[in-house]
């Protein structure tokens, strides 16, 4: 009966999670302060790269960093209630047997339900309640994922999708290029892990990419999620990437 409790907290966080993943904020801003619907115009997306082209760039930014938010707010606070609550931490099942194995250190339920915190908000990010299950196409919160677990994706996303934009000038090109990346950094980083997890020394080391050991450790909920997130991302971008293909793909212009 404690593991059906247990099961119900994890589903309940991830609702909350689904439902704050789904609130649609280029939809309001564009509302409260163009009177204008994104969704109407240009690619209508409401995303925020479209929020950009239909409402101006100061709007698409702001609509970014929201996204972002929506998945950083949610995932931060389940992580210090179900790392640093006791309470929680013992009803989860919890002990202090930091052992570390092929899976993750310790017990791994408090983990689960981390991951399922930041994959039900990109679920809600592009698939929104309140959208009629529509919604953006899951860049904002898959890299959103990506920075609270690693500041590797400043380094890794940000060149690559900054250099792949200034070259081909494609924001969809440069999204896929990049979240793939970090997938495969996901992943690679994983690997090591599970090969040397007896290793206290490389354990250490690789968990210092993770936020320098102060966020979530590396293990096989990492690499699942961010593989879950991006195949979601790329199923969205299928209208864009049969437009690369044809050579139709709207440039950005604002780059040289």
């Amino acid at each position: 009966m404690q593991y059906f409790y247990r099961f119900l907290v994890i589903i309940a966080f991830g609702l909350i999670a689904y439902l704050f993943g789904s609130i649609p904020n280029s939809v309001l801003i564009g509302k409260l302060f163009f009177k204008k619907d994104p969704r109407d115009e240009g690619s209508h997306n409401p995303g925020g790269t479209n929020a950009g082209r239909v409402l101006g760039k100061k709007a698409g930014v702001a609509v970014i960093l929201l996204d972002g938010l929506k998945i950083v707010l949610p995932l931060y606070t389940t992580f210090f209630l179900f790392t640093k609550c006791e309470p929680l931490m013992t009803f989860m099942g919890y002990t202090t047997n930091n052992d570390f194995n092929v899976f993750g250190i310790g017990n791994t339920l408090c983990e689960l339900i981390i991951y399922v915190v930041a994959l039900a908000g990109i679920i809600g990010h592009c698939y929104s309640v309140f959208l009629k299950f529509g919604g953006g196409k899951a860049v904002s919160t898959y890299l959103g994922t990506g920075c609270c677990l690693s500041y590797m994706t400043f380094i890794l996303c940000g060149s690559i999708f900054f250099g792949t934009l200034k070259l081909k000038k494609y924001v969809s090109l440069s999204s896929l290029l990049c979240t793939a990346a970090f997938t495969l950094f996901s992943w690679i980083l994983y690997i090591i892990y599970a090969c040397n997890y007896s290793n206290i020394d490389v354990i250490n080391t690789l968990n210092c990419l993770m936020w320098f050991g102060n966020g979530p450790s590396i293990c096989i909920y990492f690499p699942l999620t961010m593989t879950i997130g991006n195949i979601i991302l790329v199923i969205k971008h299928i209208p864009n990437i049969k437009r690369l293909k044809e050579g139709t793909e709207l440039k950005i212009t604002w780059m040289k």
